[in-house]
């Protein structure tokens, strides 16, 4: 006596059907439970985020500290200017 009931899994969801041999027709089917929730893709998303923001807040304290530096050169740049008033060589003069 031939079966009258198949259990085929698909392989694409994973989900578990039973079909009728003689008719094709799907008769039952079971579809495995996802471990993924909605509540923990919202949690993941917020610890993103607050490491994101503070990424940024650090990038942004470094990049104001950095500017900070380079003013001061330039102020400096501009005290020792005085000191260099005179104009550099030029290369025909050097002969």
């Amino acid at each position: 006596m031939a079966k009258q009931r198949v259990e085929v899994i698909c392989p694409s969801c994973q989900t578990t059907m039973t079909v009728d041999v003689k008719t094709g027709l799907v008769i039952h089917s079971e579809q495995q439970k996802s471990a993924y929730s909605f509540d923990e893709a919202v949690e993941k998303e917020k610890a993103r985020k607050e490491k994101s923001d503070e990424l940024f807040a650090k990038a942004f304290q470094d990049e104001k500290k950095r500017q900070d530096r380079l003013e001061e050169k330039f102020r400096e740049a501009l005290k020792s200017k005085d000191e260099l008033d005179e104009p550099p060589p030029r290369p025909w003069d050097l002969d």
